[in-house]
């Protein structure tokens, strides 16, 4: 069963602080922000591909570079290419 997650807010991502180790802020649909322990966050979404079954990861940017609203409105295309299909790396890289 999925794990139910509140979407994130741009509050949350801005007071998120650097770890010891890496660690993930999930906004649901398979996309999170990756807080790395240098202070980096990069938007990432995980995913399926539709061919193979296999599991794969995409990354979007970083923030505040790629903002939430940005990310959501690329995993959401990214979704959209799944469902018809196609692979969003094999897409993105054409």
């Amino acid at each position: 069963m999925a794990r139910k997650t509140h979407p994130l807010t741009d509050t949350q991502i801005k007071a998120a602080k650097p770890r010891d180790k890496d660690y993930s802020l999930f906004d649901g649909g398979g996309m999170y922000l990756l807080v790395k322990s240098n202070n980096s966050k990069i938007w990432r979404f995980k995913y399926t591909r539709p061919y193979t079954k296999k599991g794969a990861l995409i990354s979007f940017g970083s923030y505040p570079e790629v903002s939430l609203q940005q990310a959501r409105k690329q995993r959401d295309e990214a979704r959209e290419l799944i469902k018809q299909g196609v692979d969003p790396q094999e897409h993105k890289a054409e």
